[in-house]
């Protein structure tokens, strides 16, 4: 068993998990609607966790309902799932969801928050979490008996119910606020960890100690916790091992994240692939001789790496969730061998939501894994569609989308062939050979290119497939994966000539690529969608000074607001407030000016209009124009007779992310 470490069982007190997999608290939103209680698709996705290797699985906590359903329609917590506890029947189905979790052999835990009274905290000043106050008064010790019964009797509760045990955030109350109590506890980080400790120990106390408490805290939170609260020194991996040393006895697991909100939600922007301070941080748990289980958690994904890991006795667990949202079967391949089959997740954060621009709806999708949300329909959405037959299928592009719905074809059995008119397979993907911050979709292009590659399917490389002679070969069915094409806006003069070919120094954000040695040293990219301003990004990267131009009102405008470029990294100001920023503003050289309409470009110079109606211009010794792009539909529809069964999909059909073409891949290829 080549993974014997990461599959074999570990003890915690008379519990035996059966491996070393945690699913940690990240429910998808999709999975739960208005309902009061779980709905069959948030209790599904949970029992195909433990089915599939996690031996934890962790669930959030819903006593908050009324507050939750007040919450706007903007913000993450109003889509999350809250459920009705004052509804005994809706305890049923919290029972079942436990049920569910424990068939396979699995543990089900709950986060919970400390709730503390009204205009209290543990030190006072900002409180912790969603929802918290911005001010309050430091908990007196007279109220903390109180406090702490009730949160043992609410835990109670979840233990009839069938939770086998907590996780809880204890990092809120590690980090020094501005009025710090001078009693025992405030302080040091024992004392400030002091009132976790005696909850943990009053829950062993009622519970058992077969009752499972994990503790979850950065590592480290030089900036202080969270986006806008005032650096006060935070605490950092001495004050952890001070806090873990000292409530060793009433702690299980310590689950380990990232030192800030940005860098908790790794992202290729944030992220560097292969290194995890959370694992070298467990590996000094262990030195100091501190007798818990440690779990990093934080982009975990490739069971070599978590193999050696464990084998190595740098930690015991690991808190992994994109994985099993990236792919429904992770634990299953683990299981038999299939690492390489392992869909890879790109770390783009839409499975936490995606907010997109003017406060649209808040949406939650899987970029890769098409059934996410959808995964206990599938057999409903699929009965009576296809015919049931085997099939000769023609793919035409061997881009995203054309090599998904390849794969997803002779998966089903079907027999396959490929045709790629260029000397490469991976279409607009191959920008992740390029930017370093992109390295997630690159690992993701790879692996399509290998499966594609062994998996029995026939690919025509440097062929231009025409109707005649898809017809010819007489397939079944042809799948048009033609694409987009870069545009090129009529409205700026100056950078194509009179055969309409782009101009010497005139580039398409595709055709930059690899091509920065031969750029001047002063680039401007006109239009600053995430796209342009990734390129920016990496042109700076090698060296140019880069101007972006956009008519928008701000930088990436259709770029998410949660969890990605728009949130890489936390920036201190001089004014002490660290705050999750943008990732451009990492890179010196990049500059933007927005309102401004590009006009033309001549004589080494773009000239642009601002909102204001005034004229200026920008030294630029060579432009990209990143103007959109245009589906290439007409070629796809050249396709349409030349089978029974035509479908567009990808960006020829308007698709437009990675998303969207794995889901035409999936949906198409059932039609067959």
């Amino acid at each position: 068993m080549k993974y014997k470490h990461l599959l074999s069982p570990i003890r915690i007190g008379n519990n035996v998990l059966k491996g070393r997999l945690v699913y940690p608290n990240a429910s998808p939103h999709f999975f739960q609607g208005p309902e009061t209680y779980p709905a069959e698709g948030y209790r599904a996705y949970h029992a195909n966790l433990a089915k599939n290797g996690a031996a934890i699985v962790t669930t959030a906590e819903w006593d908050n309902y009324p507050q939750q359903r007040d919450f706007p329609a903007d913000m993450d917590m109003a889509h999350m799932q809250a459920f009705d506890l004052s509804d005994p029947a809706v305890h049923n189905y919290i029972s079942q969801l436990c049920e569910e979790v424990h068939f396979y052999g699995s543990k089900i835990i709950l986060s919970v928050v400390w709730r503390y009274p009204e205009g209290y905290t543990l030190q006072g000043g900002p409180g912790f979490g969603p929802g918290a106050p911005r001010d309050s008064k430091a908990l007196p010790k007279e109220m903390m008996p109180e406090v702490i019964d009730g949160i043992v009797e609410k835990i109670k509760f979840y233990k009839l119910l069938g939770y086998d045990g907590i996780s809880v955030r204890v990092d809120g109350d590690l980090c020094p606020k501005d009025k710090e109590r001078d009693d025992e506890y405030g302080g040091s980080a024992v004392n400030r960890g002091r009132f976790s400790k005696e909850v943990f120990a009053a829950v062993k106390k009622a519970l058992g100690k077969n009752f499972i408490i994990e503790a979850v805290l950065a590592w480290e939170q030089p900036d202080g916790y969270g986006p806008v609260t005032k650096a006060m020194g935070g605490y950092f991996e001495e004050d952890s091992l001070e806090f873990l040393a000292d409530a060793q006895d009433v702690i299980d697991i310590v689950q380990i994240r990232e030192n800030s909100a940005a860098t908790s939600h790794p992202t290729g922007y944030n992220m560097k692939q292969g290194v995890h301070p959370t694992v070298d941080f467990a590996k000094k748990v262990k030195k100091a001789g501190i007798n818990v289980i440690t779990e990093p958690i934080g982009g975990f994904q490739e069971p070599d790496e978590m193999e050696r890991y464990i084998a190595e006795g740098k930690c015991d667990m690991f808190g992994a969730a994109r994985a099993f949202i990236a792919d429904p079967e992770y634990g299953k391949k683990i299981k038999e061998d299939r690492a390489c089959d392992i869909t890879p997740c790109l770390k783009c954060n839409k499975c936490h939501g995606e907010l997109l621009p003017e406060h649209t709806p808040w949406i939650s999708v899987c970029s890769v894994n098409p059934l996410q949300s959808l995964g206990h329909k599938i057999d409903r959405l699929k009965e009576g569609v296809s015919s049931g037959k085997k099939k000769k299928i023609a793919i035409i592009g061997g881009g995203c989308a054309g090599m998904r719905a390849a794969l997803y074809a002779v998966s089903a059995g079907h027999t396959v062939e490929l045709y790629e008119k260029t000397d490469k397979l991976g279409g607009q993907l191959i920008h992740g050979d390029y930017f370093s911050f992109k390295w997630p979709v690159g690992n993701y292009k790879n692996w399509l290119i290998e499966q594609v590659k062994s998996s029995g399917i026939t690919i025509h490389m440097n062929t231009a497939a025409t109707p005649e002679l898809i017809s010819d070969k007489g397939f079944d069915a042809v799948f048009a994966a033609t694409g987009a094409a870069a545009s090129l806006p009529k409205s700026i003069k100056g950078i194509v000539d009179a055969d309409g070919n782009k101009k010497p120094g005139i580039y398409t954000v595709l055709d930059s690529f690899g091509k920065t040695e031969e750029m001047g040293h002063e680039v401007v990219v006109c239009g600053g969608s995430e796209a342009g301003v990734e390129t920016a990004m990496y042109l700076c990267e090698n060296g140019h000074k880069v101007t972006v131009l956009t008519r928008q009102k701000e930088i990436a405008h259709n770029a998410s607001k949660l969890h990605y470029i728009t949130t890489a990294w936390i920036k201190r100001t001089p004014e002490g407030m660290a705050f999750e920023s943008p990732a451009w503003e990492m890179y010196e050289g990049l500059e933007f000016v927005t309102e401004a309409t590009t006009k033309e470009v001549a004589d080494g110079k773009v000239i642009y209009e601002t909102s204001d109606g005034k004229v200026n211009e920008v030294k630029a010794d060579s432009v990209v124009i990143c103007g959109g792009m245009v589906p290439r539909a007409d070629e796809a529809w050249s396709f349409a007779g030349a089978a029974s069964e035509f479908y567009a999909i990808g960006d020829c059909n308007g698709a437009g992310n990675i998303q969207r073409c794995n889901w035409d891949a999936y949906t198409r290829t059932l039609m067959l």
